[in-house]
């Protein structure tokens, strides 16, 4: 009886220490935080990240006309791919503008 009894203070001891320590450690994570010069660096490429992958989609659909076009299959694919591809340069343009600026 007294081997069960000091058993379940033991469990009972180490679930409160380890929910101590888990409230403790999640207020810490609230409240302090560290920023190093590298999240600053990946804080400014994210725009460009969504710049290239906004771009990528356009850039495949021109492959794909291209490489249809040269086994004969001209049936306006060529076309929405040209309208497409110029739309994406232009925002791209359009970004690589923006970021370019210098803010005072």
């Amino acid at each position: 009886m007294t081997d069960t009894l000091v058993a379940a203070f033991a469990v009972l001891g180490t679930l409160a220490l380890t929910s101590l320590y888990g409230l403790t450690a999640t207020a810490i994570r609230k409240r302090v935080s560290i920023r190093s010069p590298e999240s600053k660096t990946i804080d400014q490429l994210v725009p460009l990240v969504n710049a290239l992958i906004e771009v990528q989609g356009p850039q495949m659909q021109g492959i794909i006309a291209i490489l249809e076009a040269q086994k004969g299959q001209c049936n306006g694919n060529v076309d929405a791919a040209l309208e497409v591809n110029r739309a994406a340069k232009k925002k791209f343009d359009e970004f690589l503008i923006t970021s370019a600026k210098v803010e005072l």
